[in-house]
């Protein structure tokens, strides 16, 4: 068992700058953090990082430090690996440019195209998927190199304090709030909750003087920004970086500022802030317009997040990652924008309202009565419930994915249009092989 300190972990670290705390995913010589989670003990998997090549295992169990010699002994795993990363951070200097970015919806894709656009010309790190836990945050500082210029990190939350406790880790100097709505309502408590929450970012940037990209559109967000100085605005026409939609085709188009059209594969109205976000971002770390827009041009969503799947004639579009109130509602709109002469909605219960949440399927029920929606079929108890509230013959209830599943397996559609969205946990990107 090897002596603990944090320079000589750091210093092993340097040697390898490769860290997981995955036993089925070890990069050769990475340091493994055995972290606990509330159904496993990450110490029971040391010894197979270390078989597949880890370098060493940080654990926190003594019960396993006879596992090998190569086992570094902490009091907490967890608690270790944000002091490794915190550490790391210290090496960039406190105006090394870190941009934070949080919100109740639209953070990884407005990350992933803030990302886009600033690797075109700087050497960019960014959080992997949607890896915004405090973990999350800690890969991604850890991931940074000698070369890195730039780094973006999303941060998630579900609670007060978590957005806190990631900018204690990341110490960013930007910082970007895409949207407040009612999201994780269950930890927050209700929307005034959600934005001190979320306004925890602009806390942390006001106390340490950072810089703040500041939509405009957003009443809440300009609200919050109050005691910051100087954000960085977008997208309204006096703003520092503005932005117009001139199309849903149904992927957007939008102008760019030397007025050509700007067509991109994004799907959903609320996509032109994420995009105004990562324009106005390029603009100030003054990139050139035609290479921000190229960058923007060329981005696909691969992550389940409002793309569209062509099935035989019918057009799919899946989102099936997260659902929110204001993300179901938005989605249902972009359905409607699809030139398909059927349009079907598949929705699973969205999870994390809690006392609101039979308030919040209520209106979506209400909202699926709309005569563009030809199906409605809802998974869930919550959907369920609020269905009997607002009997349709077009809405059918299922208890289980698996029933939905068999239900599609029953039908032929010609020239439809559909939307999956759930939650992760829903898994209803299975139901895609079963449009037909």
């Amino acid at each position: 068992m090897v002596v603990f300190t944090l320079e000589v972990l750091y210093q092993k670290y340097l040697l390898v700058r490769s860290v997981t705390i995955d036993s089925r995913h070890v990069p050769p010589g990475a340091l493994f953090f055995a972290i606990r989670g509330p159904r496993f003990n990450g110490n029971a998997f040391a010894r197979e990082a270390l078989e597949k090549g880890a370098s060493y295992a940080i654990i926190d169990d003594p019960a396993y430090a006879g596992v090998s010699a190569a086992c570094i002994l902490v009091k907490n795993t967890l608690l270790t690996l944000m002091q490794l990363a915190v550490y790391h951070r210290l090496q960039y200097g406190k105006h090394f440019p870190f941009i934070a970015i949080t919100g109740s919806y639209g953070k990884t894709t407005t990350k992933e195209l803030i990302y886009s656009v600033l690797r075109t010309t700087y050497s960019t790190v960014a959080t992997k998927g949607n890896l915004n836990t405090s973990i999350g945050v800690c890969l991604t500082i850890l991931a940074m190199l000698p070369e890195t210029e730039i780094a973006v990190v999303e941060i998630g939350a579900t609670q007060l304090g978590d957005v806190a406790l990631c900018c204690q880790i990341a110490q960013p100097t930007y910082g970007l709030i895409t949207a407040i709505g009612e999201a994780h309502l269950e930890g927050f408590g209700s929307i005034e909750g959600v934005m001190q929450g979320k306004g925890e970012l602009y806390d942390y940037l006001y106390a340490t003087g950072g810089k703040l990209f500041l939509n405009t559109a957003q009443p809440l967000l300009v609200a919050l920004s109050q005691r910051c100085k100087d954000p960085i605005t977008y997208p309204q026409p006096m703003d520092f970086a503005p932005l117009d939609l001139v199309a849903e085709d149904p992927y957007l188009h939008y102008t760019s500022p030397g007025g050509s059209i700007v067509k991109t594969h994004l799907l959903g109205r609320p996509h032109i802030h994420n995009i105004a976000a990562a324009l106005c971002v390029a603009s100030y770390f003054q990139l050139p317009k035609e290479v921000a827009n190229q960058a923007i041009q060329a981005y696909i969503p691969r992550n389940r997040r409002m793309e569209l799947v062509q099935q035989g004639s019918n057009q799919v579009i899946m989102d099936s990652y997260n659902a929110s109130p204001a993300s179901v509602q938005a989605a249902l709109e972009t359905l409607l924008q699809l030139q398909v002469t059927y349009r079907v909605v598949i929705l699973g219960d969205m999870a994390e309202l809690g006392s609101q949440a039979a308030i919040w399927h209520g209106r979506i029920v209400e909202q699926l009565v709309h005569p563009g929606y030809d199906l409605v079929l809802l998974c869930g108890i919550l959907f369920t419930a609020a269905a009997r509230q607002h009997p349709a013959a077009k809405i059918h209830c299922f208890d289980k994915v698996e029933q939905l599943t068999h239900y599609l397996a029953d039908c032929c559609f010609q020239h439809s249009g559909f939307l999956v969205k759930g939650s992760h946990a829903w898994k209803l990107d299975s139901l895609l092989a079963f449009i037909r």
